[in-house]
C-alpha cells in the first residue's frame, strides 16, 4: 500500500502521521492516546510532575495497557486453545461413542441372527421330535397290532390243534374200546357156542380166547399209550407255540424299553429346547440391556452437546462483552476527545511528524 500522511490531534496539538496503515485505524490509536492523556491528567498532581516525568508516567501506562492487553490475548488464545482441546476431546468421545454404537449395533445384529437360527434349529428340533414321537407311535401301534394278531394266530391254532388232538385222541380210544369189546363178546359168543359141544373143548377154546383177548387188550392199550405219545407230542407243540407267545411277548417287552429310549431322547430333545428358550431370554435380556447403554450413550452425547453449546454460547457472551467494552471505551476516548476539543481552541499546526510503521503498530 502506498504510503500516506494523516492529520491527527493527539493532546491538544496536531500532528501529521505518514504510515501504510488505514486513517480509522490511526484515528483510533490517536483517540486511544488522548484518553490515556486526559485520564492521566485527571489524576491528582500529575500535572505539577515535570513534562519528562509526564511522559514517563504515559509510557509506562501505554506500556502496563499493552501487556495487560498482551496478558489478555493469551489467555484468550490460551482459552481458545482449550477450547479447542475440549472440542477435539468432545468430537473424539463422539466418534469412539458412534464406533461403540457401530459396535453395539452389529453385535445386536450378530445376537438377532444367532437367536434367529437359536429359534430356527428349536424349531427344526421340535419338529424332528414331533416326527420322531409320531413314527415311534406308529412304529408302536404297528406292534404292538402285529404282536396281538400273531397272539391270537397262535392262541387259535394251539386251542385248534389241541381241541382236533384231543378230538382225534378220543375218538380212536373210544373206537379201540369198542373193537375190543366187541372182539371179546365174539369170543365170549363163540367160547359158550363151543362149550354147548364139547367142554373140554370149549375151555380150552375159552382159555385161548381168553389169552387171544388179553393180548388184543395188550395191543389195545399199547395203541391208546401210543395215541397218548402224540397227543403228548401235540401238548409239547402247544407248549412251543406258548414259548414262541413268550418270545412274541419278550419283542414287545424290548420295544417298550425302545420306547422308552426314545421317550428320553424327546425329554432330552424338550430340556434342549427349554436350554434353547433359556438362551433366548438371555439374548433378549441382553439386547435390552444394549438398548439400555444404547440409550444412556444418546443421552451422554446428548449431555455432551448441551455442554457444547453451553461453552460455545459462553464464549460468544465472551466475545460480545469484550467487543461491547472496547467499542463502549473507544466510545467514552471519543467523547473525552470531543470534549477536550470543544474545551480548548483549535491550536496551529506545529509541523510535519513522521513515525514509523512499527510505532503505528503498537
Amino acid at each position: 500500500m502506498a504510503k500516506q500522511y494523516i492529520d491527527v490531534l493527539i493532546d491538544g496539538k496536531v500532528y501529521s502521521l505518514g504510515g501504510s496503515e488505514t486513517e480509522g485505524y490511526v484515528q483510533q490509536i490517536a483517540t486511544y492516546l488522548n484518553g490515556k492523556i486526559f485520564q492521566l491528567k485527571a489524576q491528582p498532581g500529575f500535572l505539577k510532575m515535570p513534562e519528562d516525568y509526564q511522559s514517563i508516567m504515559t509510557y509506562l501506562n501505554l506500556a502496563d495497557d499493552y501487556f495487560k492487553e498482551k496478558e489478555s490475548a493469551k489467555a484468550l488464545a490460551s482459552d481458545k486453545e482449550s477450547m479447542e482441546k475440549e472440542t477435539y476431546r468432545l468430537k473424539h468421545e463422539m466418534v469412539s461413542t458412534q464406533m461403540k454404537l457401530e459396535s453395539l449395533r452389529n453385535e445386536r445384529t450378530v445376537s438377532e441372527e444367532e437367536l434367529e437360527t437359536a429359534k430356527k434349529a428349536a424349531k427344526e428340533a421340535a419338529e424332528q421330535a414331533e416326527a420322531a414321537k409320531n413314527e415311534v407311535q406308529a412304529q408302536i401301534e404297528r406292534v404292538k397290532k402285529e404282536a396281538q394278531e400273531q397272539i391270537e394266530a397262535v392262541k387259535k391254532t394251539a386251542q385248534e390243534q389241541v381241541e382236533s388232538a384231543r378230538k382225534e385222541a378220543q375218538e380212536q380210544i373210544e373206537r379201540a374200546k369198542r373193537e375190543v369189546q366187541d372182539r371179546v363178546e365174539s369170543a365170549e359168543k363163540a367160547a359158550q357156542d363151543r362149550a354147548a359141544r364139547a367142554e373140554q373143548t370149549a375151555r380150552e377154546q375159552a382159555e385161548a380166547a381168553k389169552k387171544e383177548a388179553l393180548e388184543q387188550i395188550v395191543d389195545a392199550k399199547k395203541e391208546a399209550n401210543d395215541f397218548r405219545g402224540e397227543a403228548e407230542v401235540w401238548k409239547q407243540e402247544a407248549e412251543d407255540q406258548r414259548l414262541a407267545v413268550e418270545s412274541s411277548q419278550s419283542e414287545i417287552a424290548s420295544l417298550q424299553d425302545k420306547l422308552e429310549i426314545l421317550k428320553q431322547q424327546l425329554e432330552e430333545a424338550r430340556q434342549a429346547a427349554t436350554a434353547v428358550q433359556t438362551e433366548k431370554s438371555q439374548l433378549e435380556a441382553h439386547l435390552m440391556q444394549t438398548e439400555q447403554e444404547k440409550q444412556s450413550v444418546k443421552e451422554q452425547l446428548s449431555q455432551l452437546e448441551q455442554e457444547k453449546q453451553t461453552i460455545k454460547k459462553d464464549l460468544e457472551e465472551s466475545l460480545q462483552e469484550a467487543g461491547a467494552a472496547r467499542e463502549e471505551l473507544a466510545a467514552v476516548r471519543q467523547a473525552q476527545v470531543e470534549a477536550y476539543m470543544k474545551r480548548k481552541p483549535f491550536p496551529k499546526r506545529q509541523g510535519t511528524v513522521e513515525l514509523k510503521d512499527a510505532i503505528l503498530r503498537l
